[in-house]
């Protein structure tokens, strides 16, 4: 089972979507692929279909102890994409670990041998700070990190302090933890700026920069409206595509 956080302290840069999306092709090949919705906005939880919706929540896995992580999965109608709902059901146990006098950061970790050994993959989708005690709970547990961007100055000046971040989570908390790489999402091939940023991100970041960028497409925002990974309902627009090769890139880097 491959853990993955998909985190940028910058908003807007296309997590969720790329969450959903990455999982949907994962999926589309014949894995089993769980998401864990770790942002109290909450948006992979409104953005899939949701079915068989159980009682419990992360709360009572962390606060009252009475489930199990395995207790909470939701399937949704996306066969063999299931999810862990986030949103404001994260707010009480958010409390409870921050008046933990001991393991706050570890309280994930210790949960994961919960989640059932039959998904392939688990995303974990972040919110836009590097200060979430969820998200340092996150770093300390996952195995791998992926960082979109988008194409403007303060997305692009704020990756190496992800980067630093994870290096410390390595040198602390978590020696398995590796960034797997930054993308570009919402990329504009008729912008200019989009067209140099194409052309120089390679050079600017040879060991983690994807080759692989997100276009810009309408049915990446019609998809969530219809509760859907952008594979299922439009397998052939260009962003579909894109992600496509990105989980081929993202694959080969862990298997390298």
């Amino acid at each position: 089972m491959k853990t993955i956080a998909v985190m940028n302290q910058k908003g807007g840069t296309g997590k969720t979507t790329s969450a959903i999306n990455l999982a949907g092709e994962l999926v589309r090949r014949g894995k089993k692929v769980l998401i864990v919705d770790m942002d109290t906005q909450g948006n992979a939880t409104s953005n899939l279909s949701l079915t068989e919706i159980p009682a419990a929540t992360l709360t009572d896995v962390i606060v009252s102890k009475t489930a199990t992580l395995a207790d909470t999965v939701c399937h949704t109608t996306t066969e063999n994409l299931d999810l862990i709902r986030g949103g404001s059901l994260l707010a009480p146990a958010l409390a409870t670990m921050q008046e933990m006098p001991f393991g706050r950061d570890t309280t994930l970790r210790r949960l994961l041998p919960q989640i059932p050994d039959t998904y392939d993959f688990v995303f974990f989708d972040c919110s836009p700070s590097l200060e979430s005690l969820f998200n340092i709970n996150v770093l300390v547990a996952v195995q791998y990190v992926l960082i979109p961007i988008k194409v403007d100055k303060n997305s692009i000046e704020g990756y190496d302090v992800m980067l630093e971040t994870i290096q410390s989570v390595r040198e602390i908390a978590n020696p398995d933890i590796r960034a797997l790489g930054i993308f570009m999402t919402a990329v504009e091939t008729g912008s200019s700026l989009d067209r140099e940023m194409i052309a120089n991100f390679p050079a600017m970041l040879p060991d983690l920069a994807f080759q692989t960028y997100i276009r810009k497409n309408i049915d990446v925002k019609k998809a969530p409206l219809a509760l859907q990974p952008l594979c299922f309902f439009s397998p052939r627009c260009t962003a579909t595509g894109d992600y496509a090769a990105l989980c081929d890139e993202m694959l080969a880097r862990m298997e390298g």
